[in-house]
């Protein structure tokens, strides 16, 4: 199976380096918002727009106005009119929001594809990673030292891109998009978890097995409180403010990070451990319009374990089931199958079954019923 995985690394570019990043950032902005006014434009006036190769053939004409846009990686003003294209589809298709003009203080990056060529007999390529001597070699940019993945030696497959960002902590990463043919092991069903999501604890599973919020924001939130409060006090300008402002990006940076670790640690386990996994379908859109829930939720990152779930159980050769979101999971009794409709107040945490008399958990009981759906659906499918 084919798949494309990326790989971040920390890069540590010297002050040239970081003065062609940061012109780099510039110039792809630069064309984005030039070509998307241009769109704007010829769409009132003609109700057509330029695709982006004919836009990309246009590039050439804004070198002898505007030169400096030479100075940098042309290949990375390409992928700027391909992101501006991809834009707009999603666009239409109803994804996303009409696309807006990139502001100088938003997030900054640009990527570049990689390009081989054949001179003399010799294979020559813009994008090298080398993890041995723990570098990276980019178009302008050339070699730079790089930290990240030490137990790998080496990487298997074909590099088709490399995105460079910095953030607002002021470091620089690097993400390497690799073309992988993995071998997924045969699906052999031995294991099976059904598995409730919810805000006090992330994961329940089948087998009464909890996996504890951390709670990332109650941890973080004074921290961040009295920083903003120190920064309201700054003078804007000053030196004093631009330090206090990079204090409170590293905290929301180790907040971000410390999510991130969670969920991964969350869904490596589950997919390392069962063959198949069942989880309920959340709308977190609506959930969220919940002001009582919406910061909790926005804490456990819900949808992003559903899609790491569904990836690396893809990855692994496993199977993820999803219920229908309407499936009364926590109404239902697991001992006898009896539904009580009462049951729907969040507030009570115990499930007493009037007919069997059975007294549960109440988010062990749904995950349990999970995972009796899910095994319906594997059945059909046998069927």
């Amino acid at each position: 199976m084919i798949i494309h995985k990326a790989y971040k690394f920390r890069i540590y570019p010297n002050d040239t380096q970081k003065e062609i990043i940061h012109k780099t950032f510039g110039c792809t902005r630069f064309i984005y918002n030039y070509y998307l006014d241009m769109k704007q434009t010829e769409y009132k006036n003609n109700h057509q727009s330029k695709s982006a190769y004919e836009c990309i053939k246009d590039i050439p004409t804004l070198y002898i106005e505007r030169p400096y846009l030479k100075e940098i990686d042309s290949m990375s003003l390409r992928c700027a009119l391909f992101d501006l294209d991809d834009a707009y589809k999603a666009f239409y298709k109803g994804i996303r929001k009409y696309p807006n003009f990139k502001r100088k203080y938003d997030k900054n990056s640009y990527r570049t594809n990689r390009i081989t060529s054949t001179y003399k007999g010799k294979q020559y390529e813009n994008i090298i990673l080398d993890l041995e001597k723990k570098t990276i070699t980019l178009p302008k940019l050339k070699e730079m030292k790089i930290r990240g993945y030490r137990n790998l030696s080496n990487i298997q497959g074909r590099i088709i891109n490399a995105t460079v960002s910095r953030e607002k902590t002021g470091k620089y990463y690097v993400s390497v998009l690799y073309e992988q043919n993995i071998e997924t092991p045969k699906f052999i069903p031995n294991s099976i978890i059904g598995i409730d999501l919810g805000i006090k604890d992330v994961v329940i599973t089948s087998d009464n097995e909890k996996y504890n919020n951390q709670k990332n924001i109650q941890k973080y939130e004074k921290r961040i409180k009295r920083k903003q409060r120190e920064l309201s006090r700054k003078q804007k300008g000053s030196n004093n403010y631009y330090k206090c402002k990079q204090q409170l990006a590293r905290l929301y940076s180790k907040l971000k990070n410390a999510r991130i670790h969670i969920t991964h640690e969350i869904t490596k386990k589950l997919t390392d451990t069962y063959d198949m996994i069942v989880t309920e379908t959340l709308k977190i859109k609506n959930m969220v319009k919940n002001h009582k829930l919406a910061k909790s939720l926005t804490d456990v990152t819900l949808g992003e374990i559903i899609r790491q779930l569904e990836y690396k159980s893809k990855w692994k050769g496993k199977r993820l089931y999803k219920v229908d979101s309407y499936y009364p999971s926590s109404q239902i009794c697991s001992v006898c199958g009896y539904q009580n409709k009462r049951t729907k107040d969040l507030s009570v945490r115990k499930y007493t079954c009037p007919e069997c008399h059975s007294e549960l958990d109440r988010d062990y009981n749904a995950s349990v019923n999970i995972l009796f759906e899910g095994l319906k659906q594997y059945m059909k499918e046998l069927v």
